[in-house]
């Protein structure tokens, strides 16, 4: 009567015929989110004002992480209900890796050669917003100035964008982690 049981797929979760798809898939498509929305920040939002351009950095950092959920739970799906941890990571992980380096790539050939005076628009906007509140003096808002100076300098540096890479995957790993962690499920125990 056990071997009846063994080889339902209540015992034997399927495994997706790739695995690799429905991770390689989602990271595309936040890549390519990311990529639009930089766009969208940069020509529109940007021209705005400064504080709807902060706010929507944190919307763009939040999409990636509701799709780092759907993947782990498509994932799981995929594999029948049942995943390890290690595997929910595993397609998280391709998600991030896929939508950084996108993220990363197209914000360089963004910043050099579609539109070179962004970071322009953003210092001004950055100014114009500080001198608005009024509340800060004007040394503190040379020293911004000359940090964003400076971050401008810095952002085409290969060491700086390969830095800026790590810490992004890093980060976005803790919460790909956490996403993992929800969406996996161990083979549910099967009384004979």
């Amino acid at each position: 009567m056990s071997e009846i049981f063994e080889s339902t797929p209540l015992a034997q979760p399927a495994a997706p015929e790739n695995k690799f798809a429905i991770p390689v898939r989602y990271g595309l498509m936040v890549g390519f989110i990311s990529m639009f929305l930089t766009t969208i920040t940069f020509l529109y939002i940007l021209k705005w004002n400064f504080w709807a351009f902060s706010a929507f950095g944190f919307f763009m950092f939040v999409i990636p992480v509701i799709f780092y959920f759907i993947t782990a739970r498509r994932q799981r799906l995929a594999f029948g209900g049942v995943i390890q941890l290690k595997d929910a990571f595993q397609a998280v992980f391709i998600v991030i890796i896929i939508s950084q380096l996108i993220s990363t790539v197209y914000g360089l050939i963004y910043t050099r050669y579609i539109d070179p005076e962004c970071f322009v628009r953003m210092k001004e906007q950055m100014l114009a917003a500080f001198e608005k509140m009024g509340s800060m003096p004007q040394q503190s808002i040379d020293e911004q100035m000359d940090r964003m100076d400076q971050t401008i300098a810095d952002s085409t540096k290969t060491s700086v964008l390969l830095f800026s890479l790590a810490k992004s995957i890093v980060l976005h790993s803790i919460f790909g982690f956490i996403a993992a962690l929800v969406s996996s499920r161990k083979k549910p125990i099967v009384q004979p």
